[in-house]
């Protein structure tokens, strides 16, 4: 079987069962395992068994993880010596969707190791090329499902859907939103997604880092409830000079207000 001819009209022509004593050849060639992965008359039985093949090229693994059932896919994720044989595999196995956080560990724990340096700022870089290689989809998986580090380089991706999913995953935390509604190079966006969150509106430092943020557009400052700062935090907002004028000077007329005498105050009148 080893020797036949490789070619997808050949192979298309295959019954399963012939598939079948093929990817069970020992000695098959590699690129008709690679041609075998994407037959339509393929199932788990012949996936596992390509998956498992000693010739099996990381390409050919790469697509099962990427598009393989959930059983495959633990398999996968549980296995070292076929996650650490190409990050390709990893980063694949992240745009499945069948995946779960205890899979998505895995694979960022296989791609930390590729991405391993002699200082923590060699590892760090190499993160980032890493990370910003992969497809959109696996940044989508990532950005939900990964860890803080993953989470804090996504939070800038260029791609606004990326940079979103990343601040609403469910495995972000209060300290991770505080940093980002200080950061200056992440998009309007994903600034104005914080302010939209209930659970951070009524959070003061997060609402007090938006604030003094000159990246949070206008229109969300505004509607941050300045009048609700005491004194002091009004203050330093008027007398911030790198924030939008209009937004200081809304916390200067906040000032001036509570400064007014009121109704029956010495002085006061209407």
């Amino acid at each position: 079987m080893a020797d036949l001819p490789l070619s997808g009209e050949f192979l298309e022509g295959l019954s399963r069962e012939q598939l079948l004593s093929l990817v069970r050849d020992p000695k098959v060639d590699p690129a008709i395992l690679e041609h075998v992965v994407s037959q339509p008359v393929v199932d788990e039985e012949i996936w596992r068994l390509i998956m498992l093949h000693p010739s099996t090229p990381a390409s050919a693994l790469a697509k099962i993880a990427r598009a393989g059932p959930r059983s495959l896919l633990k398999e996968i994720a549980s296995s070292r010596r076929l996650l650490t044989r190409s990050p390709q595999i990893s980063q694949a196995l992240l745009e499945n969707p069948e995946a779960t956080q205890e899979d998505v560990a895995a694979a960022e724990a296989v791609l930390h190791e590729a991405a391993s340096g002699s200082t923590e700022e060699d590892r760090k870089k190499s993160l980032f090329a890493i990370i910003k290689a992969l497809s959109v989809g696996q940044k989508l998986a990532l950005a939900k499902k990964g860890n803080k580090e993953a989470r804090m380089i996504l939070v800038r991706d260029a791609n606004e859907m990326v940079a979103l999913e990343a601040v609403k995953s469910p495995r972000i935390t209060d300290a991770e939103i505080l940093y980002i509604a200080q950061m200056r190079d992440v998009s309007e966006k994903v600034l104005r997604e914080i302010a939209n969150m209930k659970r951070y509106r009524s959070n003061k430092l997060v609402t007090l880092a938006l604030l003094h943020n000159p990246k949070t557009p206008v229109g969300v400052s505004m509607g941050l409830g300045i009048a609700s700062l005491t004194d002091r935090e009004v203050d330093g907002l008027s007398k911030d000079r790198n924030i939008p004028t209009a937004v200081s000077r809304a916390a200067k007329q906040v000032i001036d207000r509570r400064k007014k005498p009121g109704p029956g105050a010495p002085g006061g009148g209407h």
